[in-house]
């Protein structure tokens, strides 16, 4: 997992105003990398407010992600986590503090990336953990140290 999310994906302490303003500071991490062309932030905006927020896979986590035809170059992870969270208007997953920015080529990266992420967000602990590291450093040891448990 601490390979997936590298360390220059990884932005801590940030305060998005709303759910959109997440999408687009974790997907921007995305663009600025080479992981995604510009229009699918939109398309991961677009997403949700077609579909809803089935994006919030766990209390307190999104996975934003659109499909690999709206402009996914490679597989990749994005993070930005926030220490107060950003309400989502869904009372059992607020505040929202680890926000997820997907781009998967193609639908097995997309699973894959998924199941990997189970394993480490099974609890409020870590995901509280995550949300009050200072620097990407520590997000990513605690994320490795999730991994080998």
């Amino acid at each position: 997992m601490s390979e997936i999310v590298k360390k220059h994906m990884i932005q801590t302490h940030v305060e998005p105003k709303d759910w959109k303003e997440a999408a687009k500071l974790s997907g921007k991490l995305l663009l600025d990398n080479g992981y995604i062309e510009e229009g699918y932030i939109n398309k991961m905006i677009e997403t949700v407010e077609s579909y809803g927020m089935y994006i919030l896979v766990a209390p307190g986590v999104a996975f934003f992600h659109a499909r690999p035809e709206h402009g996914a170059k490679k597989t990749g992870l994005s993070l930005i986590t926030s220490y107060k969270g950003v309400e989502f208007g869904v009372e059992d997953k607020d505040p929202v503090k680890l926000m997820f920015a997907m781009s998967a080529t193609d639908k097995n990266s997309h699973l894959d990336l998924l199941s990997g992420l189970s394993k480490v967000l099974q609890d409020s602990e870590t995901i509280d953990r995550l949300a009050e590291a200072k620097t990407p450093e520590a997000v990513q040891e605690i994320l490795k140290s999730k991994r080998q448990e």
